[in-house]
C-alpha cells in the first residue's frame, strides 16, 4: 500500500514496527517528488513518531482482529479488560489508553483491536453516559458564556454543558469530540 493511502487511525507496519496512524499530510514540491507527513504511534512503546516520507514509498496495511471486551477496572496504570466470548483477561497500559481513559467506565462494552493474538488497542463506542460529580453554578440570565458552564464527569473528564445541568446528572457525551450531547 502506498503511503498517500493512509489515513487517520490505519495501522501500519514500516520498518519491522507497528503504528496507529495519528494524522497524514502531503506536502507537494515544485520540479520534485511528494513528501508525505505522518505523526504516528508506536503500538508497542506507545511513544509519538513521526515521518517524512517519499510519496512513492510503500507501507504494510495491518488488519487487524476486532473482538467484544468489556471495561472492567484500572489500577492506576494497567486497564483491564474481559473477553465476551471466553472471560480471557486483558491488559493495556496508560501509555496507549491515553485520553480514552476518561470514557471508561465499569462494564463498558468496547472493541477489542488484536494483532497476532495481541491486544494492542481498543475502540470505544461513539457516545457514553457518564455521571455529573461537579458543577458550577448557573445562573439564569448568565449569557455572556454563551449559556454554558463547566463539569465534571465521574471519570475525570470536564466538558462544557448547557446551564441546566446538575450534580447527579447523567449525560451522553460523544467520544470522538468529547462534547456534550443531551441529557439522559
Amino acid at each position: 500500500m502506498n503511503v498517500l493511502d493512509l489515513k487517520e487511525g490505519n495501522v501500519f507496519e514500516y520498518e519491522g514496527k507497528l503504528y496507529t496512524v495519528k494524522s497524514v499530510s502531503h506536502i507537494v514540491q515544485q520540479q520534485r517528488r511528494g513528501i508525505v507527513k505522518v505523526k504516528a504511534i508506536e503500538i508497542e512503546t506507545g511513544k509519538g513518531a513521526e515521518f517524512s516520507l517519499r510519496s512513492d514509498v510503500d507501507v504494510n496495511l495491518v488488519i487487524l482482529d476486532e473482538r467484544p471486551l468489556t471495561y472492567l477496572y484500572s489500577d492506576g496504570e494497567l486497564f483491564y479488560f474481559m473477553d465476551n466470548s471466553n472471560y480471557d483477561q486483558f491488559h493495556l497500559g496508560l501509555e496507549i489508553i491515553g485520553d480514552k481513559k476518561f470514557y471508561l467506565k465499569e462494564n463498558l462494552e468496547v472493541i477489542g483491536l488484536f494483532y497476532q493474538g495481541k491486544i494492542i488497542d481498543i475502540k470505544l463506542p461513539l457516545t457514553v453516559d457518564l455521571k455529573v460529580i461537579e458543577a458550577e453554578p448557573g445562573f439564569k440570565g448568565d449569557t455572556v458564556t454563551g449559556g454554558r458552564k463547566k463539569v465534571k464527569l465521574e471519570t475525570g473528564l470536564i466538558v462544557q454543558t448547557p446551564l441546566f445541568i446538575e450534580v447527579g446528572d447523567i449525560i451522553k457525551i460523544d467520544t470522538r469530540t468529547g462534547e456534550y450531547i443531551t441529557r439522559v
